[in-house]
């Protein structure tokens, strides 16, 4: 990150007492991080980063390891203070992510439920329609690139499915036990009701001639062979009143919204976008900030407000928001400050999450906490026992966060991050700090140590190719393919109003101060 702009008599005066013009911006240029009582020195990081193989030696890697060391040390010191989040107050902080999208869509149920309901004449004007259709299919796979003899196998088993069909046998059964698109099999074969051109070309033909209740015969299309039917309206009724249901939400959800920010005489604040791509940057230096984003009535998004909301996110979406325009960073921050005004109507309707959920909830948090000092190894008298002098307790918990560290270097541990919203409260309970030089001076250290490994390989040995995980376990998630089946879309292509996925490259944070 950069440093904050140092005002003139301030530098001079820092200037006066160096003798060296380079000690001042060389300080601590060999601790890379403190939290916790301990201190994660240059050496020490630089050792941690060049342990993986394949990993990548860069900044990034190494701010990436100077945060999670402060995280898992600001873990064991409040183990050994006796200060973990265990108590209500804190539990609802630390999963603060998951109380506000749940108390969110409780009231978008109340806000549905005074609306009127769904009536018979509304579903029977959906099912005659020309523009949506409820459809059934049974479909034997067999890719364009498949070849003749599997095809061939493939439309055999398509036919005598059918003639069973033709002979009074239970459609939806035999999608359960035959169908080879997995997104409709466990649903008898039903597809969500679709407008029309939502399907490939050939499917889409053949299921618009379709009179109610009538099956197809074969129809091929470059997903294989597929039976289709068209289910009487009786048979579809439940699934169409969801889906008017369902597109009514939408509305509802969009004139809202929008009255919301209509009443409330929203407003970015001019210079909102940089601001917000500095703080997303360098979210420790902006965490407490009052400073407005944006302005309503009574009120204002903060930047702090906008970093708790940016900690909810996929860690992916940081560097989007470092990089993103001012015109995408704008609607951003007003889809934001809507979502606080829209918690602020549920708590004055008095909308809550059930007991259930708030056992759940808490179950989890606590389930997650007690694997995560199980594997650190953060459990034992040695760090519960008061007898023993906080100070003592904090140094055999150091010990135990740098040996857990070391078992994932060695690929002998799976790295569990902190949960985002529990790393945050203890970073605002618990001091530390991350020194700009020292993370250099680790790169530093790591590149010249690779170097010289690199000069000593025999020549023509395989090497390893650069990148990949920092540590085992940190692999990016793989992204399911498009679902098998006529509704599949190209590569790169969504459904209307899918949720963009996100980015598949695992988001290093970025520095704190």
């Amino acid at each position: 990150m950069r440093r904050n702009v140092i005002l003139a008599t301030g530098l001079a005066l820092g200037l006066v007492g160096c003798s060296n013009f380079r000690d001042l911006f060389s300080a601590h240029a060999d601790l890379a991080a403190e939290a916790g009582g301990q201190q994660l020195s240059s050496q020490r990081l630089a050792q941690i980063m060049g342990g993986p193989k394949g990993a990548r030696i860069s900044r990034e890697a190494a701010d990436f390891f100077a945060n999670v060391w402060v995280d898992y040390s600001l873990l064991g010191q409040a183990v050994a203070e006796g200060k973990l989040p265990l108590d209500s107050a804190s539990v609802a902080e630390a999963v603060w992510p998951e109380l506000t999208e749940l108390k969110g869509s409780h009231w978008h149920d109340t806000l549905m439920a005074r609306r009127s309901a769904v009536t018979d004449a509304s579903i029977d004007s959906l099912y005659q329609s020309p523009d949506v259709r409820l459809l059934q299919h049974i479909l034997f796979s067999a890719r364009t690139a498949t070849d003749t003899a599997q095809k061939a196998e493939a439309k055999q088993k398509a036919e005598a499915a059918l003639a069973q069909i033709r002979k009074g046998a239970d459609f939806g059964k035999l999608a359960l036990t035959l169908s080879q698109d997995p997104g409709s099999k466990a649903d008898s074969g039903y597809l969500p009701p679709s407008p029309r051109g939502r399907f490939v070309p050939a499917f889409d033909s053949a299921g618009w001639t379709l009179a109610p209740g009538q099956v197809s015969g074969l129809v091929e299309t470059p997903f294989g062979y597929h039976i289709i039917k068209r289910p009487a309206l009786e048979a579809g009724r439940g699934r169409l009143a969801d889906y008017l249901k369902e597109r009514a939400g939408i509305r509802l959800d969009s004139l809202y919204m929008d009255s919301i920010a209509t009443a409330s005489k929203m407003e970015v604040v001019s210079g909102a976008p940089a601001t917000m791509r500095s703080a997303a940057a360098s979210p420790d230096q902006f965490r407490t900030s009052d400073k407005a984003l944006v302005k309503y009535n009574g009120g204002a998004l903060t930047v702090k407000d906008y970093l708790r909301w940016v900690r909810a996110l996929p860690a992916q979406y940081t560097s989007q928001l470092q990089q993103a325009p001012d015109s995408m960073l704008e609607r951003f921050a007003r889809i934001l400050t809507q979502n606080v005004l829209l918690l602020q109507e549920a708590d004055v309707n008095k909308i809550s999450i059930t007991p259930t959920e708030w056992a759940s909830l808490k179950q989890r948090y606590d389930s997650e906490l007690d694997t995560l000092r199980m594997e650190m190894g953060l459990q034992g008298g040695d760090l519960t026992d008061s007898s023993i002098a906080t100070r003592d307790r904090e140094k055999v918990a150091g010990l135990k966060v740098e040996t857990y560290l070391d078992k994932l270097v060695q690929g002998k541990g799976r790295l569990r991050p902190l949960p985002a919203a529990l790393a945050t409260l203890l970073r605002e309970r618990f001091p530390y700090r991350i020194h700009d030089a020292g993370l250099n001076r680790a790169v530093e250290i790591a590149t010249e140590a690779k170097a010289k490994a690199d000069s000593a390989s025999p020549k023509g040995a395989m090497q390893q190719a650069p990148g990949g995980p920092p540590v085992p376990g940190l692999q990016p998630r793989v992204v399911p393919g498009a679902p098998v089946g006529p509704g599949a879309q190209a590569p790169g292509s969504r459904a209307p109003g899918a949720r963009p996925p996100a980015p598949q490259t695992p988001a290093q944070p970025k520095e704190r101060k």
